[in-house]
């Protein structure tokens, strides 16, 4: 096994051209939109929050995993632990980032336009739910909940930082263990798991405040907590190099098999959830689709059946290909692809937006570039992986069953 040393470090000469290019798209897709939002400013906004809901899924997505990793001593995961740092210390950002939306509430929700005009019956409705869908109450809880990940990983984090610094103990000295990590990750998965859910709740199911599923909170956990493997397998991919015989075909083996699953437990929950809705066929209920089956959204519905699904369940599917780093890291930016295109169903037929517009390529080039740039800057001079971390040995040793 290749020793891996903090000399080998995340912003190596590569790493820093990659920190100026996310940076400089970033910062670019920023100005786009925020020029955009003179002219067009519901359109930014549906924009804004498609890119975001993207990208704060796909953190917390990583969160979890990053969490599960510790809580069940998954050894293997701790080659690529050091990768999952980097993806969940970007909340710091997600929360400057979720500013916009707030600002931008009564372009997006029709329960924060006073202009809006509703049935009787439907007004009603929204009376009854004014002490939960209003604008302070949308702003705080949306902090919240990023607050709770910024916790969960900030603590986690550190804890993997400051153990790189910790010359080994001598023979018969006490090891370092990971007992503290495991009881951090195992008391705050819950309430990490809530706030993804609420925040999918809050985020897009309120952009039709009528329409209510109780599946929603798990669909968008799926497509975020598949997005977040998708993420660690390319940094894992990109990072091989400096941590030749740390990160293996092993481990792409691994990442691919949890792409698979979680590719067919994401199809298990959007067909669930449509499945039920049909058969219930409640006016309430079957609005959700009415609005994302017609002037031209329905072709997303097969892109998501095909694109999201069949094809990647296919390619995942044999064994051998999943050893190949390049072929899994090549169909995990593929389903990024597909996580974008999910929730930009989700958002924009439902703010009455038209269809695909400049601004929202403008907007997930800000929310990824600066995000991705404030990721690489957290982690400038750590090592590859964590050199720290006791579980290492093993999980550079790791063997995928056959």
């Amino acid at each position: 096994m290749a020793t891996v040393t903090p000399d080998s470090t995340v912003l190596r000469p590569g790493g820093r051209a990659l920190f100026v290019g996310f940076l400089v798209v970033g910062v670019g897709g920023a100005i786009a939109t925020a020029l955009g939002a003179v002219a067009l400013p519901g359109r930014a906004a549906a924009a804004w929050l498609a890119a975001y809901a993207t990208v704060a899924s796909t953190a917390m997505g990583a969160l979890v995993l990053h969490m599960i990793g510790y809580a069940a001593n998954a050894r293997w995961m701790a080659s690529v632990r050091r990768l999952m740092d980097g993806v969940v210390g970007v909340f710091p950002a997600l929360i400057v980032l979720f500013v916009p939306i707030v600002v931008a509430v009564e372009y997006l929700y029709p329960w924060a336009d006073p202009a809006a005009t509703w049935a009787p019956h439907e007004a009603h409705v929204l009376h009854e739910k004014r002490a939960w869908l209003n604008l302070p109450g949308f702003a705080i809880r949306g902090f919240l909940y990023l607050a709770v990940c910024t916790v969960a990983a900030e603590l986690l984090v550190r804890r993997s930082r400051r153990r790189d610094a910790i010359v080994p103990p001598p023979p018969g000295e006490p090891e370092i263990t990971l007992t503290t990590d495991r009881a951090i990750a195992s008391a705050l998965l819950p309430a990490v798991g809530l706030a993804l859910s609420f925040a999918a709740f809050d985020w897009l199911m309120t952009l039709q405040p009528l329409w209510v599923s109780t599946m929603f909170g798990v669909y968008y956990f799926a497509g975020g907590f598949l997005a977040g493997i998708a993420v660690i397998a390319i940094l894992a991919a990109w990072a091989r190099i400096g941590a030749d015989g740390v990160i293996t075909p092993h481990h792409f083996h691994a990442l691919g098999r949890l792409l698979l699953a979680f590719t067919v437990f994401w199809a298990y929950c959007a067909y669930f959830q449509a499945f039920l809705i049909r058969i219930a066929d409640r006016p309430q209920e079957v609005a959700f689709y009415i609005a994302r089956l017609r002037g031209g959204w329905e072709v997303f519905v097969w892109i998501l059946v095909v694109g999201h699904f069949a094809l990647p369940f296919l390619l995942l599917l044999p064994r051998r290909p999943k050893l190949r780093p390049r072929w899994v890291a090549g169909i995990a930016a593929y389903l990024l692809v597909m996580h974008f295109l999910d929730v930009y169903w989700l958002v924009l037929p439902a703010t009455g937006r038209l269809m695909p517009h400049w601004l929202d390529l403008a907007a997930l080039a800000a929310v990824v570039g600066l995000c991705g740039a404030f990721a690489l800057l957290r982690l400038r001079g750590a090592p590859l992986v964590a050199v720290g971390d006791p579980f290492l040995p093993d999980g550079a040793r790791y063997k995928s069953p056959t």
